[in-house]
């Protein structure tokens, strides 16, 4: 990744003229430790990430999360001192019926370390945690009221903000 550090390009309504509804309707996890990705740039210096090699037999874990309960966040922190990073955080909840399954999966979701890619409604699919992975910062479970269900919140402190995927990255987390 060739950061230069100034603007390069012209940002216009005309240049990036379309809807947007980056509201995220599908999640794909895999161990951290299973993935390698490479970026690249095109000739305009805009990147994306290009190639997802899974170790083994390894592969994204599909996970639906209820309606409306996904969010995701990719933000800036300036620390006292000066240092800049950034924090990808994904928060969601799944509902369905808790059973000895979804225990195990509780655990593991709170336990592991994994790098997220979010589906948003317009179709776009962005990377989160590619250099660092993303950990539990929360992992509830909840009954009664209207907080039913399992919440977690996965958070990572990186290098670089969130990166959209090529269709042949893509082609990937979906198997």
């Amino acid at each position: 990744m060739a950061l230069t550090c100034k603007l390069n390009r012209d940002i216009l309504r005309t240049t990036s003229c379309g809807y947007s509804l980056p509201e995220v309707k599908d999640i794909y996890l895999a161990n951290y430790a299973d993935v390698t990705t490479t970026v690249s740039a095109d000739t305009g210096g805009c990147e994306e990430v290009a190639t997802i090699v899974l170790s083994n037999d390894e592969k994204f874990y599909h996970i639906e999360p209820a309606k409306n309960s996904t969010t995701f966040e990719d933000t800036l922190v300036v620390e006292d001192n000066g240092n800049k990073y950034r924090t990808h955080s994904l928060t969601f909840n799944i509902s369905g019926k808790y059973d000895a399954c979804l225990h195990r999966d509780l655990d593991n979701l709170a336990l592991g370390r994994y790098v997220a890619v979010v589906a948003t409604a317009d179709g776009s699919y962005l990377m989160l945690g590619r250099l660092g992975g993303l950990e539990a910062e929360t992992a509830t479970i909840s009954g009664g009221g209207d907080n039913n269900g399992m919440q977690i919140v996965l958070s990572g402190n990186v290098t670089e903000s969130s990166v959209p995927l090529s269709q042949t990255a893509i082609e990937v987390v979906l198997g």
